[in-house]
């Protein structure tokens, strides 16, 4: 075979090719693009004050406060939005029990907490905050946060530990006085 026949053989193949594809070929339409809408989420606060949990007896004596006390993080349930669905999850969390930590605060404004949460033994002072709820309060404790104490009136529960969002239960150690 020539190289001209060659070559017209190759051409005709391509041109039945590209006359076969060009005959199936479809127009691209652009896609329209559906306008998405944009969710906000609003930042949560620290609402100041637990209601319900601490009790509300007036100016609390702060010689209750001082002794050793075990630590846990109570069961709760808390909602969290779903912005995908638009609605809102409950979510529920056991709790810790009892944490291998405790916390001792002493009458002569210091304290000594044994932080399960980073293993450190972190000792600090306390002072007087002025508020009946939470009268004492821990600087520069676990975490580098300062920490709220307040007078339980949960059964089994003899103080509240709180940083304005996180809080522990605390039950007084028996002779830890």
């Amino acid at each position: 075979m020539s190289t001209l026949n060659k070559t017209s053989v190759v051409l005709s193949l391509a041109f039945t090719i590209f006359s076969s594809i060009s005959a199936n070929a479809q127009e691209i339409k652009p896609y329209k693009a559906k306008e998405i809408e944009v969710y906000k989420g609003q930042e949560i606060k620290p609402t100041g004050k637990k209601q319900g949990q601490v009790a509300r007896d007036g100016k609390q004596e702060v010689s209750y406060f001082f002794g050793l006390y075990n630590y846990w993080v109570p069961g709760t349930s808390y909602t969290v939005p779903d912005y995908t669905n638009k609605t809102e999850v409950l979510r529920t969390s056991a709790g810790t029990g009892v944490l291998p930590g405790s916390i001792r605060i002493d009458g002569n404004g210091s304290y000594t907490w044994n932080s399960s949460w980073d293993g450190k033994i972190i000792k600090g002072s306390w002072r007087l905050t002025g508020d009946s709820d939470y009268p004492i309060e821990l600087m520069k404790a676990q975490e580098g946060k300062n920490w709220k104490i307040g007078k339980s009136n949960d059964e089994g529960v003899a103080i509240i530990v709180w940083n304005g969002s996180t809080w522990y239960n605390g039950k007084r150690i028996k002779g830890g006085k």
